[in-house]
């Protein structure tokens, strides 16, 4: 059986793809690191062939299988990923508070109408003491401004803070999505290259298991035991093929899952075979990367806007009681009144009145633990950025270190692979020539070269995936999401 290959759809999607995200620009000039290293990704293809192409069912309306590819899963991520869309309507929250704060400093207007009745004893400014049934109306409208200034002034700046904040989460969280819905699509493409691979290493083990009990009529095996080594060999690769079967439910069910899919649907990948992709060179310098992904990090943007919003919210602590507040209402409209029911006298009206004055909490001393907890919150949030920082370079380091590894073992898992094809060449020749009357077929050493073809080929093909994902993990950690399209790539 003549294995070809086919190259993995998701290398065209990265192909050329500049390492370098957007910048948020207060961000990367206030820490003032230097300039990101720009990688560019070129595909790597190694020269053995890990798998054959698998028979796919044609989706039909009545079967519920549909082919899908990596730039399609994204796409669909994106466009209906539960996780994505909670995280842009906390964006849209934050955008409202912005709003809410940007109108503290404007008056509310009111329009409406008063009634007032009186039936018994009264008092007049003299303190005299009068019994009297009296009513009056009021009808007209006016605006009226209460104003904390300190809350006026810091409140906008801490919402759009906080807004910046939820939108760098909003990013953080596509990127971590998108990896998760790339690591899922490997997945699907490894069970059904493994599916291949387990196709072509049934019709070897059969094509034995043919050859041993033809050569035990013929009376040429060399043991009794010939046919039932390789009948054996048949049913564990056989039950080898129903758990990948049940490996391949699993995978189409979670990437479903992460695309809000019907669970039903089954998901086949277009790619046929698994080749590795190389994202960002493994020798790149770690420092380097380090750097870019401090600038890029949506995780390190977050941090440092939450951290700016709590030393906001400390300086209005600190400075918001030297603020005034300020009252003022004006009411214009008609007014009128008169005694025992009778309402007359309907006439204009108008008032203004206005207020500034300073407030000192609880004698002051609520004042200054408002300031002890906001400084506390502020400290708070400058060691979340600290942490931030060491949790975004170590992942930069686990994950190249983790590449590096993954690449290292490519080149022995084809090794693996071309010694084993060599191997099961050299004893099919031998085995099963069965030539002249002392010719004898020995199921055991094709079997044997069988058993080490299917574990090498399914060795390098747990490689290329693993690399492949570490790639991608790679690529995010460094902060830059997985694109569906790239501008170097567009015609």
């Amino acid at each position: 059986m003549r294995l070809r290959s086919s190259r993995l759809s998701v290398a065209t999607v990265f192909c050329a793809s500049p390492l370098v995200a957007q910048t948020p620009g207060e961000f990367a000039t206030e820490r003032g690191l230097p300039q990101p290293v720009v990688v560019r990704a070129a595909s790597l293809r190694l020269p053995t062939v890990l798998t054959a192409p698998a028979e796919k069912a044609e989706p039909t309306a009545k079967s519920n299988v549909h082919p899908i590819d990596l730039p399609t899963a994204l796409r669909l991520a994106n466009a209906s990923n539960p996780t994505i869309a909670m995280a842009q309507i906390r964006v849209r929250e934050s955008l409202a508070r912005v709003n809410l704060a940007d109108a503290l400093i404007l008056p509310n207007i009111s329009v409406g109408g008063t009634y007032f009745w009186h039936d018994g004893i009264d008092q007049n400014r003299r303190a005299d003491m009068f019994v009297i049934n009296r009513n009056n109306v009021f009808a007209g409208g006016g605006a009226g401004l209460r104003v904390d200034l300190a809350e006026a002034i810091y409140q906008p700046l801490v919402a759009r803070r906080m807004a910046d904040a939820e939108t760098a989460i909003a990013r953080a969280t596509n990127n971590n999505t998108q990896l998760d819905v790339a690591s899922a699509y490997f997945d699907l493409v490894h069970t059904h290259a493994l599916q291949a691979v387990n196709a072509d290493i049934i019709e070897k083990s059969e094509a034995i298991l043919k050859a041993a009990v033809a050569g035990e009529k013929a009376g040429l095996v060399r043991t009794a035991a010939d046919v039932n080594r390789a009948r054996t060999e048949v049913a564990l690769r056989r039950m080898e093929r129903e758990d990948i079967a049940g490996r391949q439910a699993t995978a189409s069910a979670r990437l479903a899952r992460l695309l809000l899919l019907e669970p039903a649907v089954t998901l086949l990948p277009l790619d046929e075979a698994a080749v590795p992709i190389e994202l960002i060179p493994t020798d790149s310098p770690v420092e380097a990367l380090i750097a870019q992904a401090v600038r890029s990090r949506p995780e390190m943007e977050a941090a440092y806007q939450q951290r700016e919003a709590a030393a906001t919210r400390a300086r209005q602590a600190r400075y918001g009681p030297l603020l005034p507040r300020v009252q003022a209402e004006y009411l214009g409209g008609g007014f009128g009144g008169g005694k025992d029911g009778v309402t007359s006298n309907l006439e204009g009206r108008s008032d203004l009145s206005a207020q500034v004055f300073w407030e000192l909490r609880g004698l002051g001393f609520g004042n200054l633990a408002d300031v002890r907890l906001r400084d506390a919150e502020r400290d708070r949030a400058t060691l979340v950025t600290v942490a931030a920082h060491a949790q975004v370079a170590a992942e930069v380091v686990e994950s190249l270190r983790v590449a590096t590894a993954r690449k290292a073992s490519l080149d022995e898992a084809n090794t693996a692979v071309k010694e084993a094809r060599e191997m099961y060449r050299k004893f099919s020749e031998t085995s099963f020539g069965m030539v002249g009357p002392r010719g004898q077929f020995d199921a055991l050493e094709p079997l044997t070269a069988v058993q080490a073809l299917n574990q090498a080929r399914m060795q390098l093909l747990a490689a290329t995936i693993e690399y492949n994902r570490a790639q991608v993990r790679l690529l995010t950690a460094v902060g830059t999401p997985i694109q569906q399209h790239n501008d170097a790539t567009k015609p």
